[in-house]
């Protein structure tokens, strides 16, 4: 009997599972519910937002400092948004499992390669909102990604610098300015990243303003391409 099933066992009993969206007994997401996801029908460009062919970054919206792709494919709405809420707010991190294994099914059924060397970094939290909330959702999916490709996980090499205040609200002007600068790759670790494939991995999507801001510190400290993936997009 391992260590995690032990564990399984104790977080059930005290954390029994019921369903985020209908709150019925028995799994985080029920059937009828995951029914309810609504699934994003056409790609964009991470830039400009306009569609792409597979969410390549446009030519023309491309620079040095801009990630290749971006990948998120659920809607952040219904079941969907009500799961990632919960996981944030309510820091009940392992309601997050059945749309891991969403996006792990999509990512197989759109036929998105990742990579054998790819490094998996997770969008980072500054150090006061990780002490407040206690966890990072975002390194929790990214782990689990790592994990079913057996990629390299690296949660050391990417911090957040600038303890912004949420995106909620804000334009898409506003988001940009609010990201500015928030990111850094420590200097004692930038080897890790350099010529490396980098695969991003953040919760939601919104206006890209955060995506665009964390692969511009990793570009400057010369990684080769980065992937950006997300559970969700707004």
């Amino acid at each position: 009997m391992t260590l995690s099933f032990l564990m399984n066992i104790v977080l059930d009993l005290f954390f029994p599972k019921f369903c985020c969206g209908c709150k019925k007994y028995g799994s985080f997401l029920c059937d009828d519910c995951e029914a309810d996801i609504k699934y994003v029908e056409s790609s964009v460009c991470i830039v400009c937002q306009k569609p792409s062919s597979s969410g390549l970054t446009h030519i023309g919206c491309a620079t040095k400092y801009t990630p290749e792709k971006i990948y998120s494919p659920m809607v952040y709405k219904g079941p969907v948004k009500k799961i990632i809420h919960w996981a944030k707010y309510r820091k009940a991190y392992r309601v997050l499992d059945p749309l891991m294994e969403l996006f792990l099914l999509s990512l197989e059924e759109d036929g998105v390669e990742l990579g054998e060397r790819s490094v998996v970094i997770p969008i980072p939290l500054h150090w006061r909102k990780f002490i407040n909330r206690g966890f990072n959702q975002s390194e929790y999916i990214a782990q689990k990604l790592a994990e079913e490709y057996k990629l390299v996980l690296n949660v050391k090499a990417l911090s957040k610098v600038k303890n912004t205040k949420s995106q909620v609200g804000l334009k898409k002007n506003q988001r940009k300015d609010n990201m500015e600068g928030v990111f850094r790759v420590n200097p004692w670790r930038e080897k890790e990243v350099r010529g490396k494939d980098i695969i991003l991995f953040d919760d939601v999507a919104t206006s890209h303003a955060t995506f665009l801001s964390a692969s511009k510190s990793l570009k400057k400290a010369g990684c080769r391409y980065i992937y950006c993936f997300a559970l969700a997009k707004d």
